[in-house]
């Protein structure tokens, strides 16, 4: 037991070494971000519930000293304030999309509107991202066109400030400890290109990036990180710019680390999978990196065990490391350059961690939920329809069981024998659902014949959660000019023709 914590603690210490001495080494600062070719780019923000920021980022936006014809701006309120879409009706430079429905949406179903409604724009280079809490520089957009000519994906560096005129003692030890994680793990982590965890309030995409994604599923900090697995698993790893800010106030202040048992889940269930590549295995490894109190008792178990009691690994050897991860961890720490109060902020952070330790601790949880009343009821709405399918040369009745679980999306096709198959997934949209379900019965020769598959339908992107709702466009004899026909899941008409499908999302 004492060997196996050894080993498991002392090759996180080489992180540390590795990524000290990559901050004693400082970058090269760039000072001409000159590049040949200004990218068009389309800037979201996401604004929900009370909107009092948005109006200050739009105005920073439309000031950037970037060329007015190389980017839109495009702002999706979800179940904003009824002042909102009044302060943006007359904006001519801003396309104001408005979703009220009774619950917001999400963050999640709100960019893919956005990115399912620009897909045909053919000279559109990269999404830009940001949520309306937060504040942009004037050369932002500037500094995006130039990072775009070296990543694929990255995030800008994100700086909290006051709330008021200055930060309280534990406002400072999270500002702190943010600039900590920054410059001593996200930094170090791009120079050696590796990836870090996307972070969806505020980053930047190409959009050929997107056609390769089979999942956009931004409801915590967990399906962030399934996400960036996803995208080291096409062989991009998420960069953090450290020149490239956004800023936010420290009352939105995140732990944004999942705990090390959903780590470990994703780790072992990533581990079982053939399609992973060094960026994406490295990415899987890493989480299992221990917290600083694991880290304290890796240490400290083996030193007075092997003292005390004879072990396969000596005493001296396991002194030895400690020591060489202790310098490593000072020597990063000075290359901070952070002033004498600073350190004393940083050197508090344990106690806040501590602290949250004890308050998501499942009885304290427990606790918070029964009087608090925050126990969500779990959702789930089911509807059966009959479809067909062919194999070229007969048509076969079968069902499909469209099931929204919490609002996610998942299919059940059932044969005519009675077997059943259930999507492995949980999608956003319905019409995602029901594309692993195609390509599933592909596999086996079948087609599908729904309006979703046919390649005279077009999806109707009106907001609404699962977007199974679309418009027939076939020129059938006797058709009027102009007019709409609905189409849902109808598969009786004759002049079913199967479309190229591309996945978006």
């Amino acid at each position: 037991m004492t060997e196996i914590l050894f080993i498991y603690i002392t090759l996180f210490a080489l992180y540390f070494i590795i990524f000290a001495v990559m901050v004693a080494s400082p970058s090269k600062k760039i000072r001409d971000k000159y590049t040949p070719k200004d990218s068009n780019l389309c800037v979201v923000v996401y604004s929900t519930g009370k909107s009092n920021t948005l109006e200050n980022l739009l105005k920073q936006l439309k000031s950037q000293n970037y060329p007015k014809e190389n980017y839109t701006i495009y702002a999706i309120l979800d179940k904003c304030d009824e002042g909102s879409e009044v302060t943006l009706k007359s904006d001519l430079n801003v396309n104001v999309i408005n979703i009220n429905n009774i619950e917001p949406i999400g963050k999640s179903q709100a960019y893919s509107i956005i990115a399912e409604k620009l897909y045909d724009v053919q000279n559109l280079d990269a999404y830009v991202f940001l949520d309306s809490k937060n504040y942009i520089e004037q050369d932002f957009l500037k500094n995006v066109n130039y990072y775009l000519t070296k990543y694929d994906v990255f995030n800008p560096t994100l700086i909290y400030l006051p709330q008021e005129n200055e930060f309280d003692f534990w406002q400072n030890v999270k500002a702190i400890y943010a600039r900590y994680i920054n410059k001593f793990f996200m930094i170090p982590r791009t120079r050696l290109g590796l990836t870090n965890i996307l972070n969806t309030d505020s980053f930047v995409i190409r959009k050929s990036v997107l056609n390769q994604i089979a999942v956009f599923d931004f409801r915590n900090i967990m399906s962030e990180l399934v996400y960036t697995l996803n995208l080291a698993q096409e062989g991009m790893s998420v960069a953090v710019i450290d020149d490239l800010r956004v800023y936010d106030s420290i009352d939105k202040f995140e732990f944004r680390t999942p705990s090390l048992t959903k780590r470990l889940g994703l780790m072992f269930s990533g581990v079982a999978k053939q399609n992973q590549n060094m960026i994406s295995r490295e990415f899987l490894f890493s989480q299992a990196m221990p917290k600083w109190l694991m880290f304290t008792i890796g240490f400290l178990f083996p030193l007075v065990h092997t003292h005390n009691f004879p072990a396969a690994i000596s005493y001296s050897t396991v002194l030895i490391t400690f020591v060489l991860f202790l310098i490593a961890f000072v020597v990063g720490l000075l290359n901070m350059k952070f002033y004498p109060k600073e350190y004393f902020y940083l050197i508090s952070y344990p106690i806040l961690s501590i602290g949250r330790l004890a308050s998501n601790f499942p009885l304290c949880r427990g606790i918070r939920s029964i009087f608090g009343k925050t126990t969500q009821k779990h959702s789930v709405e089911k509807m059966t329809t009959e479809v067909v399918i062919t194999d070229g040369t007969r048509d076969i009745s079968a069902k499909l069981e469209l099931i929204s679980d919490d609002g996610l999306a998942k299919v059940t096709f059932i044969n005519p024998n009675g077997k059943k198959y259930t999507t492995k997934n949980n999608h956003l949209r319905m019409i995602d659902a029901l594309r692993e379900i195609s390509t599933k019965l592909k596999d086996y020769g079948m087609t599908l014949k729904v309006c979703q598959n046919c390649k005279y339908f077009q999806t109707l992107v009106d907001g609404s959660t699962n977007m199974v709702k679309g418009t027939c466009n076939c020129n059938f004899e006797g058709r009027t000019p102009g007019d709409i026909i609905p189409a849902l899941i109808w598969n009786t008409c004759p002049r079913f023709e199967e479309q190229n499908v591309v996945s978006l999302f």
